[in-house]
């Protein structure tokens, strides 16, 4: 395969060119964006179809007094129910919506609001977004798509199964530790982290303030390009990037562990193909990552963090944490002042040194499998110590990202054995989005693009 096979395309660009030339055709794309739900995926927490009827009829009646119509003028975007969006009631995975300062748009929902989104709901995550398997341990939360039996990954688990299924065409989702990048990978989908900092946190539910970052999922690179390219988006490549001479650094030691199988071969195959198509690709020890890890492993800052803003700002709410994270949190109280500085600091000098270190060996981006692990049977993880040590090998490939505070991309690279989709990470310093986006659109037009890759998942 290669870039002439598989051109750019994009059917998130070619949908908003004809909005924009028939406006009035945003009633009929709202209507097929509520029949692609599907419900058994169990996608949303807050789905409300007249609700997005009415959005759409609004949007189209402001089109037609001559009012300019936003970029994104209908495009169905869903939004994690951590992140407050007006009208629809933000619970932050727990059962009992939060208090009315929570209840209005966050700094993000406004401006996709202003942009012409059209909201087709708040998508389910676990409570606090704390967890990544993408259900609680009573079993509650969304289905892969590839095999409802098993999960989808977390915790934007929802914002995954809204774009598998269509109901969205762009999910806009959290992640502190691999959050959009696991359902991403989990689901045959593309999930973008941004470097923390990159869009605005205000009005998203924090977990780990000094982790948090913002993220999007797509069903291609293309479409993340168009969406983001349609607003004129600085971190959209100035011009296409040739995978001629792209130099991948495949990490090959830690934090990397013993993926499942299926994965590395999957992996290992798509590297092939990209090598054959004029990439270079060289093996990698990166040091600051092992680190990273390790402090990831240590266990502390994410817990300490959300204990503070619940006893400060929430604190009636802990009693909906659930056991695994009640415990978590508990434990945060072992934690001195000092020790929870000393991570800071540690935190703050890897990133430095990480970023030094890329730069020395030359490489256009960190690759390695986005999860060693295929999507758990969700009765594999019913028992409390099966979810815990899943939760916390699901993440070993992400987590250092967001420890370096660095932005990262996955994209699906193949199927294993039993047909699960596996994703490819490609990670980079802070702030490199620009450069992220091109190497990723380079590897997508020569690998072809999810559907191209993959297929479909079936549908119930």
């Amino acid at each position: 395969m290669n870039s002439a096979t598989h051109p750019s395309s994009s059917p998130l660009a070619s949908a908003l060119k004809k909005l924009r030339r028939r406006p009035e055709s945003l009633v009929d794309v709202a209507e097929q964006a509520l029949a692609a739900r599907v419900p058994a995926w169990e996608g949303y927490a807050a789905w409300a179809p007249e609700k997005v009827r009415e959005h759409a009829r609004s949007l189209v009646a402001q089109a037609r007094s001559g009012k300019a119509c936003g970029p994104w003028y209908g495009l169905p975007v869903s939004i994690k129910d951590n992140i407050g969006l007006a009208g629809w009631p933000l619970r932050a995975g727990c059962a009992e919506a939060l208090p009315p300062a929570w209840q209005g748009d966050a700094t993000i929902t406004a401006r996709c609001r202003r942009r012409g989104a059209l909201f087709t709901g708040l998508t389910r995550s676990v409570p606090f977004a704390f967890t990544s398997i993408g259900v609680t341990l009573d079993d509650e939360g969304p289905r892969n798509p590839w095999d409802t039996d098993r999960v989808c990954g977390g915790s934007s688990s929802g914002a995954a199964v809204s774009v598998a299924e269509g109901s969205a065409w762009l999910a806009l989702g959290s992640d502190t530790a691999g959050s959009i990048r696991v359902p991403a990978a989990m689901t045959g989908g593309v999930g973008l982290k941004l470097t923390a900092g990159r869009w605005p946190m205000k009005g998203v539910v924090p977990l780990s303030h000094s982790l948090d970052s913002l993220g999007v999922i797509t069903a291609s690179v293309a479409d993340l390009t168009a969406a983001l390219g349609a607003c004129g988006d600085p971190m959209i490549p100035k011009a296409p990037r040739p995978l001629a001479g792209l130099k991948l650094g495949v990490l090959e030691s830690a934090p990397r562990v013993n993926a499942e199988a299926g994965i590395d071969e999957a992996l290992a195959y798509a590297l092939h193909e990209l090598e054959a198509a004029g990439a270079q690709c060289v093996a990698i020890d990166f040091p600051e990552a092992r680190e990273a890890d390790a402090l990831f492993r240590s266990g502390g800052l994410v817990a300490a963090e959300l204990e503070t803003f619940l006893a400060l700002k929430l604190p009636s709410w802990r009693r909906q944490m659930g056991p695994l994270l009640a415990e978590s949190v508990a434990q945060a109280g072992d934690l001195t002042a000092a020790d929870y500085r000393q991570r800071l600091a540690d935190f703050q000098r890897l990133g430095q040194k990480a970023a030094m270190r890329f730069h020395e060996t030359g490489i256009d981006a960190l690759v390695l499998p986005t999860s060693p692990l295929l999507p758990p049977r969700r009765d594999a993880v019913a028992r409390p110590s099966a979810y815990a040590e899943a939760d916390a090998r699901i993440l070993r490939h992400t987590a250092f990202v967001n420890y370096l505070r660095w932005c990262a991309l996955s994209l699906p690279v193949g199927l294993d054995n039993v047909g699960l989709p596996i994703g490819l990470q490609l990670a980079m310093p802070g702030f490199a989005e620009p450069q992220l986006l091109a190497a990723a659109a380079a590897i997508e037009r020569c690998l072809g693009n999810p559907r191209e890759r993959l297929g479909l998942p079936p549908r119930p």
